[in-house]
């Protein structure tokens, strides 16, 4: 967890550097497009540092929102007038992945119900947006069936099990 904060706070000044060397070298637009592609860097960096800890607490299933918090302020400049980005669909998709992760430690799931959350949080992350909410809608639908499946198959059956025994 410290690992994934660490790379998350040294996205900011590493991201600044980048865009005052881009537009020192070339122009605003270039500095801003340095800028944007280190912080990234770093984001996924500490996505992915996260998503391998072998074992983690429930303080570390809160970070994909903060996470998502951080990345929406980020990318607030750049989609005014623009339907880039939807901080609210990748804010609901850290939700998700972060319920999901409570669930894992919760009862032992295993980390492979992790996958399918942890990409539609990866591909609500990135400023690709479909005109409409057809694409939000298929991803978060997907992530919150994920969940649905895991208490289902995996949670369901030992509550059943407990409840029967006593």
């Amino acid at each position: 967890m410290w690992r994934s904060l660490a790379i998350s706070a040294l996205s900011f000044p590493f991201s600044a550097a980048a865009f005052i060397i881009g537009w020192a070298v070339r122009d605003i637009h270039s500095g801003l497009l340095a800028g944007a592609v280190v912080f990234t860097a770093f984001f996924i960096a500490a996505l992915l540092s996260l998503l391998f800890i072998k074992s983690y607490s429930y303080l570390d299933a809160a970070l994909p929102l903060v996470f998502s918090v951080l990345w929406s302020l980020a990318l607030a400049p750049f989609s005014f007038g623009a339907s880039l980005f939807s901080a609210p669909a990748f804010i609901g998709a850290a939700l998700l992945l972060g319920a999901c992760m409570a669930m894992a430690k919760r009862y032992q799931t295993g980390m492979k119900w992790l996958i399918f959350p942890a990409l539609v949080f990866l591909y609500e992350m990135l400023p690709i947006n479909i005109p409409g909410p057809v694409d939000d809608t298929f991803a978060l639908t997907g992530a919150l069936g994920s969940i649905i499946i895991q208490f289902l198959l995996r949670v369901l059956p030992r509550l059943i099990k407990a409840g029967l025994q006593k």
